[in-house]
């Protein structure tokens, strides 16, 4: 059996670039996963994620816009689930940091983010600690995203076109000169015209020359109660929220309480000197969940009340923090999805049609992708910012 189409990688990308190859009218098509689906192991578990428009960068903001407008909502109709839960957001930091280029890109595009004072801030979020030379945006088209809720849709609808989903066969090698493509798996051999690789973390092992280019960091979420009322920490009251300091790693985010004990909150670390995808994750050090605790109580109101969970996932970076969505050098029948540096889930819906329609098509029908495809290269960026 030839193949129109075979994914490898089970993960948020991986699974909406199926999903838009059905849509496309892909019939004859597998997603080739190592672990099992709903693994514990990469970047895709967990209960939530955050989705924005307040980005760095005009592309993504542009990006953000056309994920809202259409494939979220098509997920939603598609799953007959609610996947977005719509709840404050808010985003801020010194006014020479970081954040200065996030209220540049949404005043360029328009989207519906408020630059507020110290003074409004700290009416606005009164759980957040503002210093009054801070730079604070509110975020009205901020969500949580329900993602193991995504995840699981994902397989339900994509099983329910006859995919054929593969769990615990891991992919050994690739025949990108061939013609059609050879997928040697740990169980069999896979023939197919149309090839899509988005494994994570593992994609190294099948493209060692995209390798190059990232670096696989190690993150510690954590889940905490502080002092208060229920309530106020549940999604529609609490926000959302990203702390964008000055210097390396200096960057936090947090979730409202969802699906599991307690508020979320981690570190994003992109730059450091890498670590290697084991199959067992580890557990969280203390010293990472004092790193934690320690930013809760310099920049919240509420006392910590109770820790209540830790947990590990990868972040696969590149150096601008752009992703990777390309061709393979060798073949337009193959393309690339890579590097997706912990902010890929809210985006993969639409980053999951970039790369079908790219295998498909050739092109795409998203403009901010396609006015920008050099960022998203394999070769990297002369500039660029995805953070």
């Amino acid at each position: 059996m030839i193949h129109d189409a075979i994914v490898v990688g089970g993960g948020i990308n991986g699974l909406c670039t199926l999903y838009h190859l059905l849509r496309l009218g892909c019939r004859a098509v597998t997603l080739i996963e190592q672990f099992e689906l709903e693994h514990q192991q990469g970047s895709s578990h967990g209960t939530s994620r955050i989705t924005r428009s307040s980005y760095s960068s005009p592309t993504y903001v542009r990006l953000m816009q056309q994920v809202h407008n259409e494939e979220w909502p098509r997920l939603e109709m598609d799953s007959k689930m609610k996947l977005l839960h719509p709840t404050p957001g808010c985003f801020w930091g010194p006014e020479d940091g970081p954040v200065r280029q996030y209220v540049k890109a949404v005043a360029e595009i328009g989207e519906p983010v408020i630059h507020l004072s110290p003074r409004e801030a700290r009416t606005r979020f009164p759980m957040i600690c503002f210093s009054d030379h801070d730079t604070i945006l509110d975020d009205s088209t901020c969500s949580l995203v329900a993602a193991d809720s995504t995840i699981k849709s994902l397989i339900r609808i994509c099983t329910e076109k006859r995919a054929k989903l593969l769990e615990k066969e891991k992919v050994i090698d690739i025949d990108f000169d061939s013609d059609p493509i050879q997928v040697r798996t740990s169980v069999r051999t896979l023939q197919t015209q149309k090839l899509a690789i988005t494994a994570g973390s593992w994609i190294g092992r099948l493209i060692p020359m995209v390798s190059r280019r990232l670096t696989v960091t190690l993150q510690t979420v954590g889940y905490f109660e502080l002092v208060g009322e229920h309530t106020e920490f549940q999604v529609g009251e609490f926000p959302v929220w990203i702390y964008l300091g000055q210097g390396q790693n200096n960057i936090f985010y947090g979730l409202p309480e969802f699906g599991r004990p307690g508020l979320k909150l981690a570190r994003h670390i992109t730059s450091a000197s890498g670590d290697a995808p084991e199959p067992i994750l580890g557990v969280p050090t203390a010293e990472s969940i004092k790193d934690l605790r320690n930013f809760l109580a310099q920049h919240f109101q509420s006392p910590i009340k109770r820790f209540h969970s830790a947990e590990h996932c990868l972040y696969t970076n590149t150096q601008t923090e752009d992703y990777i969505l390309d061709f393979h050098p060798s073949s337009e029948n193959v393309v690339i999805g890579a590097g997706f540096s912990g902010h890929g889930f809210k985006l993969g819906p639409l980053t999951g049609r970039i790369l079908a329609e790219m295998l498909i098509q050739g092109k795409t029908t998203v403009p901010a992708f396609e006015s920008d495809r050099p960022r998203f290269r394999i070769t990297a960026p002369q500039a660029g910012d995805g953070s």
